[in-house]
């Protein structure tokens, strides 16, 4: 591939390395900011970049900050070849030394502003220049009828900045569009835009009238005001990163004078350190300090084997430890935009398109070729009633029929409800999983630690007398996981300093083991241990050291407040209950607080659940999943909508869709029912957009509409979407929600 000058410095490492976010002996992930991503083209053709390349893996389009995350195979490309790539397709990226910047916006801003003000120079004038035509002066005064070429022939030359904006805006997203097979919306303008310029050239040139130079001119800066606020609408309303920032709940364990301590994510700093136990997401490009870094970077790379990482080597942000607590130094400040497109990277190939995402998708595809034909035809009828006006009834159609109001719709409604959430405890990943959300019927609840509450839970050990020691070893095995069982005995342990570990290893919802002061010790289920423990129908977890059964802690559960409400609320739906454990007694009083309709399933492995959750599905059932992130991980992948409970949550679960403070689990069914209004919002909105459309298209079609008012109309209608759109949710959550 020929590479250009002005990108061969990205080849150099240490620049290479300020914006890569991860790389390894095959893979790298890279972010670009592209400033020519404005529509649902740009994002049609970035997110397909892997059929146009075959050393590009994935892309994924962040479109509020107008970024690319790109993973491509780094042995056969360099990344200064890619950015020629994109370069070559029509989406240069904007780049600096330091890396993809703020500031580098409100430079793309600053040229948006100045392509307005030439348009509304070009376009005030051009309406001075046609004031004569306007009021029949050509054919009252003599002197403006033999200098009416000068005003024609100053209009032409003044459209021609208006015209070469539009063509660099429009032309080549069209034909990347049609390359690719897509009538976007670039087509119809792109050709309204050439038809009427050289129309109006040729009445010139031939002195038979003044041409459409006015109406081009209008049009061209309606158009450019309506992107910008659809630009503005996109970074203030729906840049759902700043949501994350402000609300997401997710915390990490930093080490400070040798006690560990929860802090937010946010609050995280070069240099702190910080410790990441198995099956935890690293947050944060850092420097293994001490441990055994065994990691899976499949979430990144789609790659399954593990990768160990020795002491003082670098450790990308998105890998995750398999294994023993780790301790890292932060070497980069957290971006956790990067986090937010990590969650997003989870795809759901095996789930049906629903009913409102698919009506989107079949009016996308429908949409454009339609409205040519519709102006087609009127150009045709038009030329057999009155030439005079095929133009201007042509161009009306493609003008009015802009569908930027429609693009708008689902994620304003949908986007003003994620917002109101998050402020309430819920935090939705985007707006499809609210399309999702507002279609489920059936609700499938984890038990341990999802609507039982372990901070009330009390644990008795049964067995040989613990003695400091024995404790001491428990503990140094425990703090290594993130079961909600394993944390609640750590915490009654009480243990502040740990014996090292070797061989550890842990098989989720099952139990751990390890080497301790040459001791092999396990802890888990009885199951896992290969014992049983005659007459006990309670929660329990047992200890087995130097392959001999020494005790089992028992829990005494404590459901969480209102538990009997939360379900009476939920009993439309149809509920179950999957758990891991085997309690007749806490079965029979799930039984008297459950609606009728619902099921318990006990002794349920996480395998178990997640293959009950695919069988229900081949029965059309559409499934929430409510568990804890790291023992119910496939059953959350599985399910059309996964939500993670958590009480203080201190891992990064990409398993889920959803995260749900435990505090809040008592409004799930207000959640379930604003997204079911959510969703009528946006089929509300969706047919005052066609209503529109029609009106306009019913003036346009007869002669009633010219160029100029289309041009104005166009974003009115994006404008009373918006209106309606922020309205109506906020009237919504402040019903609810208050």
């Amino acid at each position: 591939m020929k590479k250009t000058e002005n990108f061969d410095f990205l080849d150099d490492e240490q620049i290479a390395e300020k914006i890569i976010d991860f790389k390894d002996q095959n893979i790298t992930f890279v972010r670009f900011f592209i400033p020519s991503i404005y529509c649902s083209s740009c994002i049609s053709v970035l997110e397909n970049l892997s059929n146009h390349h075959k050393y590009i893996l994935e892309s994924t389009v962040d479109f509020s900050n107008k970024k690319v995350g790109i993973i491509f195979n780094n042995r056969n490309m360099k990344l200064s070849e890619l950015a020629v790539f994109l370069e070559k397709i029509g989406y240069k990226p904007s780049i600096n030394s330091e890396s993809i910047e703020d500031n580098q916006e409100k430079i793309f801003d600053r040229k948006l502003i100045g392509k307005l003000a030439i348009s509304f120079f070009c376009f005030g004038n051009i309406m001075l220049l046609a004031i004569p035509e306007y009021v029949g002066a050509y054919s009252e005064d003599r002197w403006f009828l033999e200098h009416r070429n000068f005003f024609r022939y100053l209009m032409a030359i003044l459209s021609l900045p208006v015209v070469l904006f539009s063509l660099v805006d429009h032309v080549k997203y069209a034909f990347l569009g049609l390359k690719k097979h897509i009538f976007n919306m670039d087509i119809p303008i792109t050709i309204g835009i050439v038809v009427l310029f050289l129309w109006s050239c040729y009445e010139v040139f031939l002195d038979i009238g003044s041409g459409y130079f006015d109406s081009l001119a209008g049009f061209s800066f309606f158009l450019l005001i309506s992107r910008i606020f659809q630009i503005h609408t996109h970074r203030r309303i729906l840049s759902f990163d700043q949501n994350y920032k402000s609300f997401y709940p997710i915390y990490v364990s930093r080490i400070c004078n040798n006690k560990e301590e929860k802090i937010l994510l946010s609050s995280l700093k070069k240099g702190n350190i910080i410790a990441i136990r198995n099956e935890e997401i690293i947050p944060v490009d850092s420097i293994l300090i001490k441990g055994i870094a065994s990691l899976d970077n499949s979430f990144i790379t789609g790659e399954s084997h593990l990768i160990n990482k020795k002491i003082g080597e670098r450790i990308y942000a998105g890998s995750k430890q398999k294994g023993e607590i780790i301790y890292l130094k932060v070497i980069k400040n957290i971006d956790q935009s990067y986090l937010s497109l990590l969650w997003n990277k989870k795809k759901f190939h095996h789930k049906k398109l629903l009913h409102l995402n698919s009506i989107s998708n079949r009016f996308s595809k429908y949409f454009t070729p339609i409205i040519l034909m519709i102006s087609i035809i009127t150009g045709i009828y038009w030329s057999f009633i009155n030439v005079s006006k095929v133009f201007q009834t042509t161009f009306s159609v493609l003008i009015i029929t802009c569908p930027c109001a429609l693009v708008l719709s689902s994620p304003l409604i949908f986007g003003n409800i994620i917002r109101f959430f998050s402020k309430n405890g819920f935090y939705v990943k985007d707006i499809f999983t609210m399309e999702r959300i507002s279609h489920i019927r059936t609700l499938i609840f984890d038990k341990t630690g999802t609507i039982t509450d372990p901070n009330k839970e009390k644990v008795f050990f049964v067995g040989n007398q613990l003695r400091h020691k024995e404790k001491k070893i428990m503990a140094s095995l425990l703090r290594n996981s993130n079961h909600p069982l394993s944390k609640r005995i750590f915490t009654e342990l009480s243990i502040k300093e740990y014996y090292d570990i070797n061989n550890f290893q842990e098989i989720i919802g099952q139990g751990m083991q390890g080497i301790i002061q040459n001791v092999s010790v396990k802890i888990g289920s009885p199951k896992y241990l290969g014992i049983t423990i005659n007459n006990c129908k309670e929660t329990t977890v047992a200890v087995s050291i130097n392959e001999k059964f020494f005790g089992y802690f028992l829990f005494r559960n404590f459901y969480r407040k209102g538990i009997e409400k939360i379900f009476q609320n939920l009993k439309e739906y149809k509920i179950v209950i999957l758990s891991g454990d085997n309690n007749e007694l806490e079965k029979k009083y799930l039984e008297s607080i459950l609606p009728k309709s619902s099921e318990i399933i006990f002794n349920q492995s996480p395998e178990e659940k997640f293959n009950y959750i695919k069988k229900i599905q081949t029965d059309g059932e559409q499934v929430m999943m409510i568990g804890d992130g790291i023992n119910d991980y496939a059953a959350l992948n599985q399910s059309e909508v996964g939500v993670a409970i958590s009480e203080n949550p201190s891992s990064f679960f990409p398993s889920c869709d959803a995260f749900i403070q435990s505090n809040y689990l008592d409004k799930i069914f207000l959640f379930l029912k604003i997204s079911k209004i959510a969703t009528r919002l946006v089929i509300v909105n969706f047919i005052i957009s066609l209503f529109y459309n029609c009106i306009g298209i019913m003036f346009a079609v007869t002669g009633h509409l010219k160029p100029f008012i289309a041009a104005i109309l166009m974003p009115l209608s994006s404008l009373s979407v918006i209106t309606f759109s922020i309205l109506s949710t906020w009237m919504v959550s402040r019903r609810f929600l208050s």
